[in-house]
């Protein structure tokens, strides 16, 4: 009987090993066939979509009129195009950010249809490079047409000719939907065209800024701080009071711009490299500043291959942290107005004095580096973790200025940098680092407690 029990138990036993081994195999196949198969998807979502941030940021740095506030703007703009366009797709578990938040009325898609969400994206992006970049060079102007081209190809093959045809006509529509509400903010609409106004006279007093006599341009985009904002109300983002101005040694002026003034004789290898490698002020060279960090973006995704929800919501919340960071900081430099570090020193240190780059023509108070990378880090912080390390890569191989690739340990300490850079270029005070960081953080902030998903999803 003992030896009867023993066996059926061991039979047992074994049948249900044998059992088990068959169902964890099997559903490790599944598990990595599925895995491999969304993989496959994110890869081919996100080749798709940084190709076109890729070939955004190369325009940028050649179109004519395209500076830090109005590249932020535009980036703000195809971020949310994009998100609105991937709808269909996304419904389930996302709201719409353009009909609960800006009460826009947009195309709709007859979700009874199939629906091919990287056609739809292809004309998204393809009509908002059109309608943004209009002082694009002929030469990015092909690349656009040959890069929608090779996508159209490609992704012929993945749905019938009516799902094709739909979705594509879908990403057109929501594109001009969302360019037609752009094109209802007067200021901000097409900005590229007329980024000085020498009819602008600002604030006149000691220590206010004015035009250089040296190199007389006219103000640069003065009127910004009124242009539509995303999410923001552009009045509760007011930079913080200035202290008195004074040329006394006891003054914080005079302790800040002497700080500017001994880092720089002579500038350290060191100090020099992060001047360099953040500037981002070279129109025919470089990106904008508020591009750098959607340079930066493109990394990040290109590291993590999110899917593309999360992709699509990463690029609409670090487009409008920038555009929102723009408009917030522009509209703090003219009500304070304060000049720049150089025509501090001139007066009280040294008239002969040159900062490492040349002084751009607008008031210094707060940086606008700082915002633009606080507001994004901020956004990316949110997305990706407090202790995200990453290389910077944005301008390796460049022979032009120092551009040798940077590794930081978060996010947080790559806004850090950006912003105290512009100490060593000579160009800023370290309060207006300091307050630029303050209102690009509260920027990122505000951006990121919008919930995106719908409430059954909704982890806030």
């Amino acid at each position: 009987m003992i030896n009867y029990l023993k066996n059926r138990f061991n039979n047992t036993y074994l049948k249900y090993g044998v059992f088990l081994f068959f169902v964890l195999v099997v559903g490790a196949f599944l598990y990595r066939a599925k895995y491999s198969g969304m993989n496959e998807q994110n890869q081919l979502s996100n080749q798709l979509i940084l190709e076109w941030y890729q070939l955004f940021l190369n325009t940028e740095c050649h179109a004519e009129g395209y500076r830090g506030p109005i590249a932020a703007r535009t980036y703000g703009h195809i971020g949310l195009a994009a998100y609105e366009t991937a709808m269909p797709l996304l419904n389930a578990t996302h709201v719409s950010f353009a009909t609960t938040r800006l009460n826009l009325q947009l195309p709709t898609y007859d979700l009874s249809k199939r629906f091919e969400v990287l056609a739809a994206l292809n004309a998204c992006y393809k009509k908002m490079f059109e309608k943004f970049y209009l002082t694009a060079r002929t030469n990015e102007q092909e690349l656009a047409e040959q890069l929608y081209s090779k996508w159209e190809l490609k992704l012929k093959t993945r749905s019938d000719s009516s799902t094709y045809a739909n979705s594509k006509q879908f990403g057109f529509e929501t594109a001009n939907a969302i360019y037609e509400y752009s094109s209802t903010d007067s200021l901000g609409h097409q900005a590229y065209l007329h980024i000085y106004d020498r009819r602008f006279v600002p604030k006149s007093g000691e220590g206010l800024w004015k035009v250089s006599e040296e190199i007389p341009m006219p103000p640069l985009l003065p009127h910004w701080g009124d242009v539509r904002p995303f999410v923001i109300n552009t009045s509760d983002f007011l930079a913080s009071p200035l202290p008195e101005y004074s040329q006394l040694s006891s003054s914080l002026f005079y302790t800040e711009a002497l700080e500017v003034l001994t880092v720089s004789s002579p500038l350290s290898v060191e100090n020099k490299w992060i001047a360099e490698f953040w500037s981002d002020d070279h129109p025919g060279i470089t990106f904008t500043p508020s591009g750098r960090w959607i340079s930066i973006t493109n990394q990040v995704v290109h590291k993590e291959c999110p899917p593309i929800d999360k992709t699509l919501e990463t690029f609409l919340r670090v487009g409008m942290a920038l555009s929102d960071g723009g408009v917030a900081c522009w509209h703090s430099k003219y009500y304070y107005n304060l000049e720049r570090p150089e025509a501090y020193i001139h007066k009280v240190f040294d008239k002969n004095w040159k900062p490492l780059f040349h002084t751009p023509p607008f008031p210094s108070y707060p940086s606008g580096h700082s915002v633009f990378g606080s507001a994004a880090s901020e956004v990316l912080t949110q997305l990706y973790g407090p202790n995200y390390q990453i290389t910077d890569n944005s301008h390796k191989g460049r022979d032009e200025f120092m551009g040798k690739p940077r590794m930081f340990h978060s996010f947080y300490d790559m806004a850090f940098e950006n912003a105290f850079s512009r100490i060593f270029l000579g160009v800023h005070y370290r309060m207006d680092c300091e307050e630029g960081l303050k209102i690009g953080f509260q920027v990122g902030k505000k951006i990121s407690s919008i919930d995106l998903m719908k409430p059954e999803y909704s982890v806030h």
